[in-house]
């Protein structure tokens, strides 16, 4: 029987019956992604909003008492819902920040948001252009319109497109009063990659930007003509590009070359070849021998930490004065590489060691058992909110939100190592 005939009580579904269906779903399943986003926006626009009008509920009154109180419990909020979603408080307050940008500044984009014709990128692109739109509101209705039906006909990339040139014709603001305004934002970040390598992004001035790669071509360019092509140290113009770029700004060879000296963890060992255990860079990852090896020998910048092949012995300090020992900071970076706010990401080396029992308010004593790194902002939800921390055993701690939410830190799972 050939396909889509039929027989007496019976249609069989033809090949492209079969297509049909799974695009409706796929379509629908979209759709009903849209919407759930759009629901938890609202939801997280709205928590917001109770924060600050109940600050008790997080707060204890010690934060109660702060002229910050009202921003703080909101931020108390962010990380309770942050712990539920595994966010980062500042990722729940921007998307609870863009929420409310929609529901007050784009309700015909919100509107589609919310009916599931819109996603979630769409509204983030469109959201991003209005967060310091202070001109004319006739100007505002006609873009927020424009792109409600734009939104579900238009690739992420050309509505993206299509609404930075509406803004432009709309806008009454001069290009320079723009520029600067998005110029109090140039920073630096780092993204890690994989087997050793890392991202470095900058956000700057595009003639800083051109300048800078005008550089690293010229010079890379001069670099190259000192090796012909396929003798031994050959690279390639990207490869001389990055090597300039890292010394450049690690300022190699000059007077102010970089200090800083994060910690290797290197089992001896490995470097080697007879062992193989891990090498770890703190704040990063596993890297491979060959590197650690040139790290550990030569490097100014990285201070060398080696661990005990044979018995794998912990350093344990027991000071009882307030102020963390040097030995001591290092030894808690070591163990945890982050802040233990599941919601932080930040670097042990850059974030406070703290006591997790108050020095004062609990007695609490400057120990390697109860010293852990929290970040500024998680050092201060610590002491003036009613998220509770407590130590459990192996150097885990649980936090436990006024909602009753818990969530477990633990530290890294590292060699133990002594500095020296």
């Amino acid at each position: 029987m050939t396909p889509g005939t039929t027989t007496p009580g019976k249609t069989l579904a033809t090949g492209l019956d079969l297509i049909f269906d799974r695009l409706r779903e796929v379509e629908a399943a979209q759709i009903e992604i849209n919407r759930a986003h759009a629901r938890q926006w609202t939801a997280l626009a709205e928590l917001m909003r109770l924060a600050r009008a109940n600050p008790h509920v997080y707060l204890r009154p010690e934060g109660m008492a702060r002229a910050d109180a009202l921003e703080f419990a909101e931020d108390a909020a962010a990380f309770d819902v942050g712990l539920r979603l595994r966010l980062s408080t500042n990722q729940v307050r921007s998307i609870a920040h863009s929420a409310q940008v929609l529901e007050d500044r784009l309700p015909a984009l919100h509107a589609a948001f919310a009916a599931g014709q819109a996603t979630v990128d769409h509204v983030g692109a469109a959201v991003d252009l209005v967060f310091a739109w202070n001109d004319d509101d006739e100007g505002l209705r006609e873009f927020d319109e424009k792109l409600a039906q734009a939104a579900a006909n238009t690739t992420v990339a050309a509505f993206r497109g299509r609404a930075r040139r509406l803004k432009q014709r709309l806008l009454h603001e001069s290009a320079e009063v723009r520029h600067a305004r998005a110029f109090a934002d140039r920073r630096i970040w780092v993204e890690p990659a994989d087997d050793g390598m890392t991202y470095i992004h900058a956000l700057v001035a595009a003639p800083d930007a051109v300048r800078i790669i005008e550089r690293l071509n010229a010079t890379a360019r001069a670099e190259q003509k000192r090796t012909p092509s396929g003798e031994p140290g050959w690279r390639s113009r990207d490869q001389i590009r990055a090597d300039l770029a890292v010394a450049w700004l690690a300022g190699d060879g000059t007077p102010t070359a970089a200090k800083v000296r994060p910690v290797l963890l290197v089992p001896l060992l490995s470097l080697i070849g007879k062992s193989d255990q891990p090498v770890e860079l703190p704040g990063y990852g596993t890297i491979d021998r060959v590197s650690a090896a040139s790290l550990f020998a030569k490097a100014p910048s990285f201070r060398r930490v080696a661990t005990d092949p044979f018995t794998g012995e912990i350093l344990e300090y027991d000071r009882t004065r307030y102020r963390p020992t040097k030995a001591q900071r290092d030894w808690i970076a070591m163990r945890f590489e982050e802040c233990i706010d599941p919601t932080c990401s930040r670097s042990a080396y850059d974030s406070d060691v703290d006591h997790l029992e108050e020095w004062v308010r609990d007695n609490g004593r400057t120990d390697a058992d109860n010293l852990f790194p929290l970040c500024e902002n998680g050092n201060r939800r610590k002491n003036l909110s009613r998220v509770a921390y407590k130590k459990l055993p192996k150097r885990r701690v649980s936090i436990t939100t006024p909602t009753g939410f818990t969530a477990i830190a633990e530290p890294a799972a590292l060699p133990e190592a002594a500095p020296f």
